[in-house]
C-alpha cells in the first residue's frame, strides 16, 4: 500500500511539475537587478572582447561561447577542445579568435566562420 502511493505521488508531481520546469527560462535565474544575461553555461575561466566590442568570447568549461555584446545574446559554441578551455584572445584585428585548453592545445577560429582554422598541440 505504502509502495503504491509512493509511486501514485512520484508519477503526480512528474506529469504536473515537470512539464513546467522546461518552460522556465533559467538564463535569467539569480541575475541582479539590472542584468540583462547570464554568460556561458557553467564556470568561466577567460572573457574576450572583440577589438571592435559587438563580441565578446567566453572560455568555459564545454567550449567557447560567442556573445552579442550589447544584448547578451548568444550567437555561437565554438567546440573542439577535449578538456576545459582556460584562455581565450581575438588578435588585433579581430579576425581570429585564439583559445588554450586542458587538452594541451591552442586552438584558432576564423571569427567570421567561427570554424577552426588551425591546432597547435604540446603547449
Amino acid at each position: 500500500m505504502k509502495t503504491t502511493l509512493v509511486f501514485t505521488l512520484i508519477l503526480f508531481a512528474l506529469f504536473t511539475l515537470l512539464p513546467h520546469a522546461a518552460a522556465v527560462d533559467t538564463s535569467e535565474w539569480g541575475l541582479p537587478e539590472g542584468a540583462i544575461a547570464r554568460l556561458g553555461k557553467g564556470r568561466i575561466y577567460s572573457i574576450a572582447y572583440l577589438p571592435d566590442r559587438q563580441r565578446l568570447a567566453v572560455a568555459t568549461g564545454i567550449g567557447i561561447w560567442i556573445y552579442d555584446a550589447e544584448t547578451g545574446k548568444e550567437l555561437d559554441l565554438l567546440t573542439g577542445h577535449t578538456g576545459f578551455v582556460s584562455t581565450v584572445a581575438f588578435s588585433p584585428d579581430g579576425n581570429t579568435i585564439a583559445s588554450g585548453g586542458y587538452d594541451e592545445t591552442i586552438r584558432l577560429w576564423d571569427v567570421q566562420t567561427r570554424r577552426e582554422i588551425r591546432i597547435l598541440t604540446g603547449h
